[in-house]
């Protein structure tokens, strides 16, 4: 059994996705300790630029299941959390007050929306470590991000206030084993510069990641596997569509004037 410096590392290594839950297997203390730790992750000038909301409604559940890419888990979640970008609070205040003074009065620009994003993704990241040490597991959901419009309506999102992802929450079923996936097989922290690797560095960085079948042979190869990933990221119609859909987030963020 591998050791780990402490409880915390052993949360962090051992967290893996979990697509399948029992039902209602989070209280509603549960509830409370998980987005009590949200709140408490790093933030930019203690300003807290995201928004959590808690998905109770079955109707929206299901729904969330359909327009984030088909994945009926999400429908049966126990906890289901759409987290949000959320600059709307402070530009309401700045609209307020430094509109009274003789200073001109900016609208959010393009290093806001990085900088909620950061925020939001920190606060959904400390959900997730907070839901693992009690025994919940999780699961991201990127396509969150697909089907803006129908999202933006869904939620009533105004301008400022962005999707982020979704994370979903639960026990896992006792016969279901918690099952560690594979990372790439290349180091991700350089010493003081950028290391580019070379070309076989980049052959090999993927091999770990290879589909295997039940006795552990591996069954497709690099070229395979990176052709499929390239589809998915940059050259598939699902990768156009989240790409035109997080164009129209950033429009609806960057219009002027302000829409109060």
């Amino acid at each position: 059994m591998r050791e780990y410096a402490n409880e915390t590392i052993k949360v962090i290594e051992e967290r893996s996705s979990v697509r399948r839950f029992v039902p209602d297997s989070i209280t509603e203390e549960e509830r409370k300790i998980i987005t009590s730790a949200a709140i408490r992750a790093p933030n930019g000038g203690r300003m807290s630029k995201f928004t959590l909301i808690d998905v109770r409604d079955p109707i929206l559940k299901k729904t969330l299941s359909k327009t984030c890419d088909n994945q009926p888990f999400i429908a049966t979640a126990p906890g289901v959390y759409a987290v949000m970008s959320d600059f709307r609070r402070w530009f309401r205040l700045f609209n307020m007050y430094v509109k009274t003074s003789s200073t001109k009065l900016n609208h959010p620009r393009e290093d806001e929306i990085i900088l909620c994003a950061i925020d939001a993704l920190l606060a959904a990241q400390n959900m997730v470590i907070a839901a693992e040490s009690l025994g919940i597991g999780s699961c991201y959901i990127a396509d969150m991000i697909i089907n803006y419009q129908k999202h933006k309506q869904l939620f009533r999102l105004p301008q400022y206030v962005m999707p982020i992802t979704l994370v979903v929450f639960g026990r896992r079923p006792p016969e279901m084993e918690a099952k560690l996936t594979p990372r790439i097989d290349i180091s991700v922290v350089h010493r003081d510069y950028y290391r580019d690797p070379t070309d076989e560095e980049l052959r090999r960085m993927v091999v770990p990641l290879l589909g295997k079948d039940r006795n552990g042979n591996v069954v497709t190869t690099v070229e395979e596997y990176v052709y499929r990933w390239y589809l998915r990221r940059l050259g598939g119609a699902l990768s156009f569509d989240r790409a035109n859909n997080v164009r129209e987030m950033f429009n609806d963020w960057l219009k002027d004037p302000y829409e109060g």
